[in-house]
């Protein structure tokens, strides 16, 4: 990849799992992003990518949810328990990135592997106003001791009351704003028969 210029700050490696320091030495050296897409690695059986060590490297390594396809989500909140737990289980190390990395992680740090870091990312003057509202007031969120263990070992998606993009609200107490939900959904029942269809005329399996 470096060989033939493909290695540059306009990539984002997805998975990153299979890499050794060589391979990490030449990420940083071209600068690319990287994104760390836990719960598909975990389905797939493919492997844990050493996160950590790219992290100690400079390498810029936000949060991902690879697609729905892989993982089952497109989530960013449901990552962050098993990258979180995951990484102390590979690392034998129960101090092994905690909560507040992987939120870190999910926001400037993804921002930073997109390159974006100068606009979003962090509640900054002169940033996009892109923000969650998270409901501490659900059973599973009481009680807070630190947000960030809160956040990471606690919370669902669900916990999301509102979500402001660019300053505009676009979700209110879980109420979609800019979409027609009912029309979704009934739009990807019928692309689901249709999928459903194809593998049975294909004769596979889905696990």
């Amino acid at each position: 990849m470096a060989d033939i210029g493909a290695l540059t700050p306009n990539l984002i490696g997805a998975h990153v799992i299979n890499v050794d320091d060589n391979d990490i030495a030449l990420l940083k050296k071209h600068d690319v992003g990287v994104a760390h897409n836990m719960s598909a690695n975990i389905k797939s059986a493919k492997g844990v990518a050493p996160v950590i060590k790219m992290q100690e490297q400079g390498i810029r390594v936000g949060l991902g949810t690879d697609g729905p396809m892989s993982g089952n989500t497109l989530s960013t909140i449901d990552e962050f328990n098993q990258v979180a737990k995951v990484h102390k289980l590979v690392n034998h190390d129960r101090a092994a990135m905690p909560p507040l990395n992987v939120i870190e992680m999910a926001t400037i740090g993804a921002a930073r592997a997109l390159h974006m870091e100068d606009t979003i990312g962090s509640l900054e003057n002169g940033k996009l106003a892109d923000i969650i509202v998270i409901d501490t007031k659900a059973p599973n969120m009481v009680p807070v001791y630190n947000p960030y263990s809160a956040l990471v070992y606690s919370a669902y998606a669900t916990n999301v009351k509102h979500t402001i993009v660019d300053g505009k609200l676009l979700m209110e107490d879980r109420n979609m704003l800019t979409v027609d939900e009912t029309a979704i959904r009934k739009e990807a029942l019928e692309f689901a028969d249709k999928v459903r269809k194809t593998v049975v005329e294909s004769g596979e399996v889905v696990q």
